[in-house]
């Protein structure tokens, strides 16, 4: 098993890993017993990578509907989520509220420079207090319906409202993608706009990596040829990045209790487990 993620998003779009350092500041802890002052990383491992599996989590809400109003004409509603509505992109896939990274009971670690192997939460120097999940990715779903009106003014510029902007592309949470065996970094959200199909309102999708190819990508957009993306409401940091990324920023947390106290570990990289497409290492060190 390797011990560092060898992924590396592309500079402005994802944090990338941190590397791991053995000279990070120290916390001096009293051991109560013994009253010695004793550094953290003589009490519990530097690092520890947890085998897990993942969950995607399905988003049941399928009531939204969605409706153009262009240049005055209101055109047939749709409803978001289901996949005849669609003109482009993979709604099937595409439909999850979260990726749930459930600890399957064993991993690796290293201990005052030592390699070694675990199962469980129990180790020599301490209790893992573990969430369940471990850890919970989420996406940025649509709840409610919308509607949008496009008007084209005497100057040639579009009017796209809401939110009141020119020449304009709008894209909104629809949800994450996810399939078993995909790359980790490929696990993202997914956003839609509104276009249309003669009288019919449809939906087009744009994955976050499409998205950062075409040098649009959340949460602040940019231009794509004569037109202007923009994300409506701006997503926050931990759904616009994929899982690697979230897992790089350190949003998977958890604790090991020792009898000097808690000592918290953050997440910092993952990788694939080969042969087995829904598990996944993830690589903590301690704060």
């Amino acid at each position: 098993m390797r011990i560092l993620s060898p992924y590396a998003p592309d500079a402005g779009y994802e944090p990338g890993f941190v590397e791991l350092n053995h000279e990070e500041g120290r916390l001096e802890i009293t051991h109560p017993s013994s009253c010695v002052l004793l550094e953290d990383s003589q009490i519990v491992p530097e690092m520890l990578a947890l085998r897990c599996v993942l969950h995607p989590i399905p988003f049941l809400n399928k009531a939204p509907k969605v409706q153009l109003i262009s240049e005055g004409e209101s055109l047939a509603e749709a409803f978001l989520y289901d996949d005849a509505s669609v003109s482009q992109g993979d709604a099937k896939n595409c439909q999850w509220s979260g990726v749930a990274l459930e600890y399957v009971g064993v991993g690796q670690g290293i201990y005052q420079g030592e390699k070694f192997i675990f199962s469980g939460k129990t180790f020599p120097f301490g209790k893992m207090e573990e969430r369940t999940p471990l850890y919970l990715k989420p996406f940025c779903v649509e709840t409610q319906s919308y509607q949008v009106r496009t008007t084209t003014l005497t100057a040639g510029h579009v009017l796209t409202s809401p939110p009141g902007v020119l020449n304009t592309r709008v894209l909104r949470g629809y949800g994450g993608y996810y399939q078993p065996g995909i790359p980790l970094e490929q696990i993202q959200q997914v956003y839609y706009a509104l276009t249309s199909d003669y009288d019919q309102t449809r939906i087009r999708l744009y994955t976050s990596s499409a998205l950062q190819t075409q040098h649009t990508p959340p949460p602040r957009g940019g231009r794509d040829f004569n037109q202007e993306v923009m994300f409506s409401p701006l997503p926050r940091e931990e759904d616009y990045l994929s899982l690697t990324g979230a897992l790089a920023a350190g949003y998977a947390r958890f604790s090991v209790t020792t009898d000097c106290g808690s000592v918290p570990y953050t997440s910092y990289g993952c990788d694939p487990v080969p042969g087995h497409p829904t598990f996944v290492s993830v690589y903590f060190r301690n704060q």
